[in-house]
């Protein structure tokens, strides 16, 4: 069948779909898909259990429902997380049954510290990196809790653990192979693509306009490029020559972020009235070709041929240098910008491009530490909970609570997914329970199971790829195989069935409070938090302890801005936090100013016209009080360079130009957030940075 004749099959299809099926618009896109291949994973998992006969088949139903993702890349990728996470958290599980079998205080206490090291940490990662320091977690919880009464059995039970998980990663990684499920480099390469056309216009308005659009729709944008970062992680599992194809979207990323950087740059802090027009001409003529593939000093000699082609013998002044660098550092980046789409499609790149990408991120501690405590002390009054009960059977709602709370730690919303499983568990029992009582009684075999799990896992599906209800369905698709029960040899006792899931129950119960009630999560606070990051970060590069100009401080300084926005936005809309989002950008800027600075007086230096000169800025750049005096040095610093004449030799001016610029940039830098440094208390009389 053509093309053409299989997308005029598909879109007759759509359109008898929306005739008898009118609402089937307004669910989600891929929905009948990611809900197939689900299915299809739990069948060949439930399969391989019931015939290879493992003690805990429902284990292998639980593993699908939490491996399952829309994409490809994500399935792979949570899999070989899951497998790590596991076989740390067996280990530990059999340390602390060794060491404590017969002190339960002790012994609940160290799994306690456990849960709370691994949600701190899982907090401070992303992606599934974190899923996998979380599971490491709760492995526990669910493996040496379980096993407080009957230590002897603890490893007989990881080993049964283990097994479940492995086939059910292996079916999910089957299935998601052999199905040409949705692949996550797509994703990746797309957003990359809609996202250079905001970044070209961006470079575009600076270049031609000197125009700057304010920091909320810059730092917005900027979160854009730093959240691909997630979908680069997922593609990973994906790519043939990975290492290379990985660093590619890193280096587009990075190079967009060069790109608004120097935007900015361009559109606040160049002063228009001491640039000739000749200048800006010259700037927004090579920025017009395009098919030039520079280096940024090539791209500085070429506008300064072209200015000096309107205006000979012209010598730019600080705030031409200033132009000149940022317009033509921009303009590598762009170039780099398309290097990197390109090695991410095919794979290939120049040497100069080959060199390996960081991309940095600013840990939120203070969440993660509010994170690792609610889970230390949600542990220990839940456990408090079990131990004043007495019950038999509450070492369920313990493990159960423990792996609630665990996978919780790094969400955002807190209060919502305790919502989610205070509604999800009760929904997964009537659910089990229908089936259990009504269903599998009139059928035992494999082909009349899957069957009757059909319509369950396609609910669960299409819950979890609404944002909305993603909690619930999380909680009523992994937790439903243990409410069923599901064994080799199914028990169809009602009561058997009650007294296990009451404790299930009590579970969402205990989560569902501690979850709502304690720490609740404070969008002020992770803000205020924030901001201090910013502020320590700029308190040490104006010392001179600060980090390097590069790719590192440039994705962490944004991430820090993209935080801080993200935090501001879940507040009710105030001028005051737009002005807040305003000053902390400036600071920002200032860091990147005295970076930058910095790393072209060390460039400086190896030219022996421009030495002395360096070495001033280098001293200079060392901002300390009297504050007062701080303007008067700068611009000393700016006056002691050598004129980039066209009579030194291209290297000096190129090198002279940069300097130049490096110290007016901080000079502008200093001037916009001087007022607001003085506002917020930062700067005072006798501090010195």
């Amino acid at each position: 069948m053509s093309d053409t004749s299989a997308a005029n099959a598909g879109q007759r299809l759509r359109d008898m779909a929306r005739l008898y099926l009118p609402w089937a618009d307004r669910l989600p896109a891929g929905w009948l898909g990611f809900s197939l291949r689900t299915w299809c994973s739990l069948v060949i998992g439930l399969a391989t259990a019931f015939w290879v006969q493992i003690d805990n088949p429902l284990l292998v139903g639980v593993t699908v429902m939490i491996l399952a993702q829309p994409l490809r890349g994500q399935a792979l990728s949570k899999a070989f997380y899951r497998i790590i996470g596991t076989v740390v958290g067996m280990g530990v599980s059999i340390v602390l049954v060794a060491v404590w079998n017969q002190q339960r205080g002790p012994f609940l206490g160290g799994v306690a510290l456990w849960l709370a090291a691994c949600a701190f940490v899982g907090s401070l990662e992303r992606d599934f990196r974190s899923y996998g320091a979380l599971l490491s977690g709760y492995t526990v919880a669910l493996v040496a809790v379980n096993c407080i009464d009957t230590p002897q059995n603890v490893f007989n039970i990881a080993v049964s653990r283990a097994s479940a998980i492995t086939i059910g990663v292996f079916a999910v990684a089957v299935v998601n192979i052999l199905s040409g499920s949705p692949e996550a480099t797509h994703g990746l390469a797309n957003g990359l693509k809609q996202l250079t056309r905001p970044i070209s216009e961006t470079a575009r308005a600076a270049l031609q306009h000197l125009y700057d659009r304010g920091a909320q729709a810059d730092i917005k944008l900027a979160g854009g490029i730093l959240a691909l970062t997630t979908r680069l992680s997922y593609a990973r599992t994906e790519f043939e020559r990975g290492g290379m194809r990985a660093n590619g979207a890193r280096l587009a990323m990075v190079s967009m972020l060069t790109v608004l950087d120097c935007a900015r740059g361009l559109g606040r802090h160049t002063g228009h009235g001491n640039i000739a027009p000749a200048v800006e001409e010259a700037i927004a003529r090579i920025a017009r070709q395009t098919d030039l593939r520079l280096d940024q000093a090539g791209f500085t000699l070429r506008i300064l041929a072209a200015i000096r082609e309107a205006l000979p013998a012209h010598v730019p002044n600080a705030d031409e240098a200033f132009a000149i660098e940022r317009a033509a550092r921009m303009l590598t980046a762009r170039v780099r910008l398309h290097a990197g789409q390109q090695m991410l499609v095919d794979g290939t790149g120049s040497a100069a491009d080959s060199k390996t990408i960081a991309i940095a991120t600013q840990p939120n501690i203070l969440l993660a530490f509010i994170g690792a405590l609610r889970v230390l002390v949600g542990f220990s009054f839940a456990a408090a909970v079990c131990v004043i009960t007495g019950l038999p059977g509450a070492t369920v709602a313990l493990a159960q609570t423990a792996l609630t709370l665990t996978l919780a730690a790094t969400n955002v919303d807190t209060a919502r997914f305790g919502m989610g499983a205070v509604i999800g568990i009760p929904c997964s029992v009537l659910a089990a329970a229908a089936l259990n009582f009504f269903v599998l009684l009139h059928g035992a075999d494999m082909p009349f199971l899957a069957l009757a799990l059909l319509p369950q896992t396609f609910l669960a599906c299409l819950l979890l790829m609404r944002p909305g209800t993603a909690a619930i369905g999380f909680n009523y698709g992994v937790f439903f195989f243990a409410m069923l029960g599901l064994d080799n040899h199914q028990s169809y006792n009602p009561t058997e069935f009650l007294n296990r899931n009451i404790f299930y129950l009590l579970a969402a119960l205990l989560a569902f409070i501690i979850l709502v009630l304690l720490f609740p999560p404070s969008a002020r606070r992770q803000r205020f938090w924030m901001a201090s990051t910013i502020v320590r970060a700029l308190e040490r590069q104006m010392a001179g302890r600060g980090e390097a100009d590069g790719p590192t401080r440039l994705t962490r300084a944004y991430d820090r801005l993209a935080q801080m926005q993200f935090w501001n936005d879940r507040l009710p809309p105030s001028p005051s936090g737009a002005r807040q989002l305003e000053s902390f950008t400036a600071f920002t800027e200032l860091d990147g100013a005295l970076a930058r600075a910095r790393a072209y007086a060390s460039q400086a230096q190896s030219h022996a016209l421009l030495r002395p000169a360096a070495e001033l800025a280098a001293r200079e750049l060392r901002l300390h009080a009297p504050w007062g005096d701080l303007d008067a040095r700068l611009q000393h610093a700016c006056a002691a360079v050598p004129a980039p004449s066209p009579y030194l030799p291209q290297p000096e001016q190129v090198a002279a130009i940069n300097l130049l610029a490096g110290l007016d940039g901080v000079l502008h830098a200093w001037r916009a957030a001087q007022p607001r440094l003085r506002h917020y208390g930062i700067i005072k009389t006798g501090k010195a940075g």
